[in-house]
């Protein structure tokens, strides 16, 4: 067999396995994509509420003067909310840094 034959076979087998791997990708990502449209709906609404601050600050100020006390009791669970994400992020940043460093030091 020629190299030029190899290289041919080598890369239709290739190719079979990547046609195999996007077409399990894509049953996986199937199995998942009712949970995916809710985060991307998430993400969308934070975004858009992000860029109107002043509807937030409206809406908290309202629930606040009509009903104080659903705020007390939404401010301690968003309170204990914000607790938990900061301590899990200050566990994580050290392995986003070395993460971090590790790929700008590999572009060098």
């Amino acid at each position: 067999m020629s190299a030029l034959e190899d290289i041919l076979e080598r890369r239709a087998r290739l190719v079979a396995e990547a046609d195999a791997q996007r077409s399990g990708l894509a049953r996986e990502l199937a199995t998942c994509s009712s949970a995916l449209t809710v985060v991307d709906r998430g993400i969308a609404w934070a975004g858009w509420l992000r860029a109107r601050p002043y509807l937030v600050v409206a809406v908290v100020t309202a629930i606040a003067v009509l009903r104080p006390k659903l705020a007390f009791a939404w401010s301690a669970r968003l309170l204990t909310l914000w607790r938990a994400g900061l301590f899990l992020y200050e566990a994580v940043k050290p392995a986003i840094d070395n993460f971090k460093s590790a790929r700008e030091s590999k572009g060098s």
